[in-house]
């Protein structure tokens, strides 16, 4: 198989709502499904889905909920189970049956969700950074340093007043908490332009209305799953630990030490062959839904 290192875009419907989807690698190679986190978009797999072409398998990408311009619904829609359903209309608009998932940040903790409750959808799933949302709920009630760590992003509700702030002078706020989270400076002006709206950065900031009860709901996942963890802001270690007690499936964790936050942008390379090889590992996903 030639691997296909072009980025290829695409519009997807789902119901009211309208994706901007980006894809590399062979449009007949072994789907995977990767859900960006805050507030990134469906380019931040850029340097990552080029790597997973050299092995055939076709990363997927979509500008989520919020982030797509034609897919910005009111901000109390922002549940678990609707940004689920967005995944899931987007698979099935592509056809695509059975699929790999692998999820960043929120993206991640989006993933945990869709694997454990739509289990026959997903042949694997990699989480990166965001543990089990049942582990993080159980450690922010019970850790004095992860309830601490995540008191900041909560700071960042109700969404519109928070995106007012964050975009006051000039969008110094959401500038000084990009450069404090340990984004690549040319990634915070890239990042900063393109949330730089009000209406934007209210809707991508809405996503934390998801409370941490309903993230204490999420079953234990039972799909083979890969767990990459990295320092950074938000998350301690000793929460990522407990990450496996919500696993029934087949678990693996992998730390990659240096990295930091920001993994898709400053690590593709890193995580190409540990995801490669969980994807190799579990078979074929070609059929059809």
């Amino acid at each position: 198989m030639v691997a296909d290192h072009r980025q290829r875009r695409n519009r997807v419907q789902v119901d009211d709502l309208v994706f901007d989807v980006r894809e590399w690698g062979p449009s007949n190679g072994e789907p995977l499904l990767a859900l960006h986190g805050f507030p990134q978009c469906a380019a931040s797999w850029d340097g990552l889905g080029r790597r997973l072409a050299e092995a055939g398998i076709r990363t997927i990408a979509f500008d989520q909920r919020g982030y797509s311009a034609g897919a910005r619904p009111p901000l109390d829609t922002y549940t678990l189970e609707a940004v689920v359903a967005d995944a899931l209309g987007v698979a099935d608009g592509l056809g695509l049956g059975r699929f790999h998932l692998c999820g960043f940040g929120n993206g991640a903790m989006q993933s945990w969700e869709l694997a454990a409750s739509a289990p026959e959808r997903v042949r694997s799933l990699t989480a990166l950074r965001f543990p089990h949302p049942r582990a993080f709920a159980l450690a922010v009630a019970a850790d004095a340093e992860q309830r601490a760590q995540w008191s900041a992003l909560e700071e960042m509700n109700p969404p519109v007043p928070a995106a007012r702030a964050l975009l006051a002078d000039n969008g110094r706020g959401l500038r000084e908490f990009l450069h404090r989270s340990g984004m690549p400076p040319q990634e915070v002006e890239r990042t900063a332009s393109r949330v730089g709206e009000e209406d934007v950065l209210a809707a991508a900031l809405a996503w934390h209305l998801i409370p941490l009860e309903r993230m204490a709901e999420v079953d234990r996942t039972p799909v083979p799953t890969l767990y990459i963890w990295t320092d950074g802001p938000a998350l301690t270690r000793a929460t990522a630990a407990r990450c496996g007690d919500h696993v029934a499936g087949e678990f693996r964790t992998l730390t990659l030490p240096g990295i930091g936050h920001w993994m898709l942008e400053t690590a593709a390379d890193r995580l190409a062959g540990p995801i490669t090889t969980h994807v190799q590992a579990t078979g074929s996903s070609t059929e059809a839904s």
